[in-house]
């Protein structure tokens, strides 16, 4: 880390006792080259990010007086001394981190002790949730036939939950709970299995780059490649954390064990892997307070990168007669790079020349869509536009959190609001203190990663990002190794009754390029055909050459009394429309088909055989 970044944050990292332990079901690589993520098994002595449990923590007494806390149905009377959840060991489950979806249900018993007179509790065998009593406060019911409303000098919420009265923050609550039905996790779509893209690290190492710290090893997608997930962030001692950014309003940060903090609209939420001792810490209006705090406007947008290349490309584009293709023709021609049509900007009727403005990989790319992810789910979402457009800025966000927040997140707070809700056990005891030890460190982690640097007034993974940019692309070398079997892409056209799959290939996009001239079946045209010939022999014996004959289709390639190569449908000298000697003998759309079998010139269909199916025009030889 540089040594601009506020020193709360270089404390990051210089804890012992981690190990770099995977949990079951995350999609975790083996085996990676350097820059990859490496997994140890349980008990590693390398660096990670298990914390140690505490044996000592301090915890409250499970009785508390005043009871602003508790849903309070009925008129009460006089000081009620609150009731002790009693949560057995054996009640307090340690599964595998879940991995099937982002909202993971899960129930523990729950023994909740119900003092007489009727208060709102957990009945056994479902989950309850306390609010914690951060300030004492004077005990206010929910019946507005008992109590009325709350006194003026009480400064508890419509909703019963008292506010926490921090430094620089108004109309701040808290929440904690022992267990939930529903906890976050990773996002993992439908169990379905994910992808990962390196970073090139090593080789800014080995040009002699000083990549800043934290900085981002790897990005998860889901299995198309398209759509990232989370991203997978060092810092200084090789700890990895999981910066989650599926969601649009939430930030969240994961680290190895589960724990994680997460950030949105409402405020600040700590929650365990299994659904246990999640801490919310709830803030009205905290843009707008973290706004005026910090004194800023919503982020302007950055100017986006364009990272698919223009080239332009010239078609001389002619019909089976030829003649100049027009903007008539059916079906209208489109030139495509992969399946991104190119636009056309000119075309001449007079000589059939067609401009086209084409782009490289284009749009509908796989790699160009993966780039345009990654620059508006990950590079946009880190520096400009997180939270769903809300503003300000992210590293504002956590900066402003940071400064002016210290009494918010603090450890001896956060243990007392679990501590409220009854630890009656040493062993819960143990775990809601390890709880607090990954929160503090998740709430470190997330100043490190995200809180401005007085050097460069950016975020840290900002300055990765810009850092990595001045040598490679941040976007293509993420999406490059998901997508590079995509490439070459082929030059396609697609014009009247032709479809040409591979004019060319393309393995990047050409700096000058050739002109081709194409041949293409326009139906609404006759059916000109270009190995014209007349038929050979008298009586039983005549016959059209064989390269007249167009193989499957019941059409031969005959001359017109006018000298025009064109395609009939073969039948009985009796079927056709008539004799005739020119073109003019017979009707409109018909030609008089000279040097046939029938003894003398016939009128024969002139668009029968374009109309038809049959493949009027040469198989493309590459162009001029």
């Amino acid at each position: 880390m540089s040594p601009s970044r506020r020193p709360v944050y270089r404390r990051l990292g210089r804890r012992s006792g981690r190990s770099e332990t995977l949990v079951t079901g995350w999609n975790t690589t083996t085996g990676q080259s350097e820059g990859s993520v490496s997994v140890a098994t349980a008990g590693s002595s390398d660096s990670g990010s298990i914390v140690a449990l505490s044996t000592e923590s301090e915890i409250l007494t499970s009785s508390q007086s005043g009871g602003a806390g508790w849903n309070i149905t009925s008129s009460i009377s006089g000081v009620i001394s609150l009731p002790t959840i009693s949560v057995p060991t054996s009640e307090i489950p340690t599964p595998p981190f879940p991995t099937g979806s982002s909202e993971v249900p899960i129930t523990t018993a729950s023994e909740s002790a119900v003092p007489s007179g009727d208060t709102t509790g957990s009945a056994p065998g479902s989950t309850g949730t306390v609010t914690s009593v951060s300030s004492p406060v004077a005990a206010t019911s929910t019946s507005g036939a008992s109590n009325g409303p709350a006194s003026p000098g009480s400064n508890a919420t419509t909703t019963g939950v008292p506010e926490f009265p921090a430094a620089n923050f108004t109309h701040v609550t808290r929440t904690a709970a022992i267990s939930q039905e529903t906890c976050y996790t990773l996002p993992n779509p439908d169990g379905d299995s994910t992808c990962r893209a390196l970073l090139y690290n090593a080789r800014l190492r080995e040009d002699n780059v000083s990549i800043p710290i934290p900085y981002i090893e790897s990005v998860e997608f889901e299995k198309d490649g398209v759509n990232p997930l989370y991203l997978t962030v060092r810092d200084e001692q090789g700890g990895i954390y999981y910066v989650d950014i599926s969601h649009r309003g939430r930030l969240s940060v994961v680290d190895p064990n589960g724990y994680l903090v997460a950030l949105d609209a409402e405020g600040i939420h700590f929650s365990g892997s299994n659904c246990t001792y999640d801490i919310s810490i709830s803030i009205d209006d905290m843009y707008e307070q973290i706004a005026d705090l910090a004194g800023v406007q919503c982020a302007a947008l950055k100017h986006k990168r364009a990272e698919d290349l223009d080239f332009s490309q010239v078609l001389y584009l002619h019909d089976q007669c030829g003649n100049p293709v027009d903007r008539s023709v059916r079906q209208y021609p489109q030139l495509l790079v992969g399946d991104t049509v190119c636009a056309d900007v000119a075309v001449d009727d007079d000589t059939g020349r067609w401009d086209f403005e084409c782009t490289f990989p284009g749009s509908e790319s796989g790699s160009l869509r993966c780039q345009l992810a990654i620059k508006n789910k990950v590079v946009d979402f880190i520096s400009t536009d997180p939270f769903g457009g809300a503003c300000p800025d992210l590293s504002t966000v956590v900066t402003t959190l940071e400064e002016s927040g210290q009494d918010i997140v603090d450890p001896e707070q956060l243990r007392k609001d679990l501590a409220n809700q009854g630890l009656s056990s040493d062993r819960a005891k143990q775990e809601a203190d390890a709880a607090v030890v990954a929160y503090t460190q998740l709430w470190q982690a997330l100043g490190a990663i995200f809180t401005k640097s007085t050097e460069t007034s950016q975020g840290a993974l900002e300055d990765y990002i810009d850092v990595y940019n001045t040598r490679r692309s941040f976007e293509n070398d993420i999406c490059q190794s998901l997508h590079e079997g995509e490439i070459p892409l082929n030059l396609t056209l697609i014009a009247g009754a032709t479809r040409i799959p591979a004019i060319t290939t393309l393995n990047w996009a050409p700096e000058t390029t050739k002109p081709y001239n194409i041949t293409v079946q326009d139906s609404s045209r006759i059916a000109c055909c270009p190995n014209s010939a007349v038929a050979e022999g008298e009586g039983a014996t005549c016959s059209y050459p064989r390269d007249a004959i167009i193989p499957g289709t019941g059409c031969v390639c005959g001359k017109s009394a006018a000298g025009v190569g064109i395609a009939f449908e073969w039948t009985e000298c009796t079927n056709y429309k008539g004799s005739c000697e020119a073109d003019g003998d017979c009707g409109d759309g018909y030609l008089c088909l000279t040097g046939s079998c029938c003894g003398g010139g016939v009128c024969v269909d002139a668009f029968a055989c374009s109309q038809n199916g049959t493949d009027l025009v040469q198989q493309f030889d590459g162009g001029f």
